[in-house]
């Protein structure tokens, strides 16, 4: 299984980015068969971000079809606002399953967040496309987003909700409660804790800010680096990229320090995990207190 999240992040002037957080363990029947890089999240140069729980084999690979499609603007016209988008995502989906033959049905979850507009005039969205094998049916449904005053957990889905749950609340009592850094360093938390056996590797996590196409943020621990669950070597195109650490703290790519301009976050005191944060923490010590 899994632990999907994926919340809208606000600051004075309202929404400003959406984001989708997964681990990184596939699993085949217990946590001592795995693979700790597998990839569960996807973004396009479109306004569109994509992850999935459950069944891993159809979601990934239908997820890469259509990524690849939307990246080559074959799958929708310019300009289609995302419901739009998304009714053909839907029925794409539907589509590719039927041609499955004699295959194994098993249940899986697959989000999708866009965009409509850019800038403060823009919007979020997001959907949970679901299929239950069990009904062999499909719900697909808009997750309401409202008028959030401070960032807010959308969704939480797959076998690590309940273990996620417990660190979320730690962390929404703390003084950074309300803001994406508390979340995203819940998520960090409860991986590292190791509540859910399915779950497991590091972080890694696709964003919609309020311009521009969808993007992946990289995640460093350790000195490591790390896209879509993967160790990255250093190379001067990592740039490109956003990075952070288990505090969701801008790191530099090129040194695991701080990044120039990084705001400095602070653990939550109650029940503070020390796995990712701390190798980080230890990476970035010497820069932040010369």
């Amino acid at each position: 299984m899994t632990t999907l999240l994926s919340w809208i992040s606000v600051d004075a002037r309202g929404p400003s980015s959406i984001y989708i957080v997964g681990d990184s363990r596939i699993t085949w029947g217990s946590a001592s068969k795995r693979w700790d890089s597998g990839r569960k999240v996807f973004a396009c140069r479109s306004a569109d971000i994509f992850g999935y729980c459950g069944d891993v084999l159809f979601p990934t690979l239908v997820l890469g079809q259509l990524g690849d499609l939307i990246d080559r603007d074959l799958l929708w016209n310019r300009g289609e606002e995302a419901e739009a988008r998304h009714a053909k995502i839907a029925g794409y989906l539907k589509a590719s399953f039927n041609r499955r033959h004699d295959a194994p049905d098993y249940d899986f979850t697959i989000i999708h967040c866009g965009r409509d507009g850019e800038g403060l005039t823009g919007s979020f969205h997001i959907w949970r496309v679901t299929y239950r094998a069990r009904f062999r049916d499909w719900i697909d449904e808009r997750i309401d987003i409202g008028g959030p005053l401070k960032s807010t957990v959308l969704l939480k889905l797959g076998s690590g909700n309940q273990a996620l749950d417990r660190e979320i609340e730690t962390w929404a009592s703390s003084p950074q409660g309300g803001t994406a850094r508390a979340i995203f360093s819940a998520f960090c938390d409860s991986l590292e804790r190791g509540g859910d056996p399915l779950s497991g590797g590091v972080p890694q996590i696709v964003a919609l800010h309020r311009q521009g196409e969808g993007k992946v943020i990289g995640f460093i621990a350790g000195g490591t680096r790390y896209l879509y669950g993967l160790p990255i070597q250093p190379i001067a195109e990592l740039d490109n990229v956003m990075w952070v650490d288990a505090l969701f703290q801008r790191i530099s790519p090129e040194t695991g320090t701080l990044a120039p301009d990084a705001q400095r976050h602070a653990r939550v005191a109650k029940g503070a995990g020390n796995g990712f944060a701390t190798l980080v923490t230890k990476a970035t010590e010497a820069k932040d207190f010369e």
